[in-house]
């Protein structure tokens, strides 16, 4: 006679596939199910009159994909710049809204983001002040990460692209 397997707890997965984000002095960890597709930075459609943040729209499979400076976003008096446009990455991150109109949004990364593995006995807690974009910082390996705040950074993008 066969065990029925679903009878027996399951343990939780002791680690989350994350993408560790190089941006122009930080870097960020997300987990891999947020992220849609990582591609070459490519020109983007400017928007007057919007804020220094929003950096405008990438035309991706279809879509008109918002786009933004995640450090401009935090850091109100941040300016944007690519270390080299050539090593420059747009990472495309699923909306959590559920929008029909906002199904996905964009950061840049200065170089090709890294696939990692992490647990929570890799993640150290710092007392670095945590931004607005930010739910927490922490340590992780050599890198002071940030962990966003999807959620506000996604209704900020909302706010100034679909007005």
């Amino acid at each position: 006679m066969s065990e029925v397997l679903t009878d027996h707890p399951t343990e939780p997965p002791t680690e989350l596939a994350t993408f560790l984000i190089p941006l122009q002095k930080s870097n960020l960890l997300l987990p891999n199910a947020a992220v849609a597709e990582i591609i070459p930075y490519e020109p983007l459609r400017r928007v007057p009159d919007t804020p220094d943040w929003f950096l405008g729209f990438l035309a991706w499979r279809g879509v008109q994909v918002p786009v933004a400076s995640f450090e401009m976003l935090t850091v109100k008096r941040a300016s944007f710049s690519l270390v080299s446009v050539a090593s420059a990455n747009l990472v495309i991150l699923r909306a959590l809204g559920g929008a029909d109109d906002f199904s996905y949004f964009a950061i840049v990364a200065q170089m090709l983001p890294q696939l990692e593995r992490v647990g929570a006995d890799q993640l150290f807690e710092t007392d670095e002040p945590i931004a607005r974009t930010e739910l927490l910082k922490v340590r992780f390996g050599n890198h002071l990460v940030s962990i966003p705040d999807l959620d506000f950074i996604e209704s900020e993008i909302r706010t100034v692209a679909f007005q």
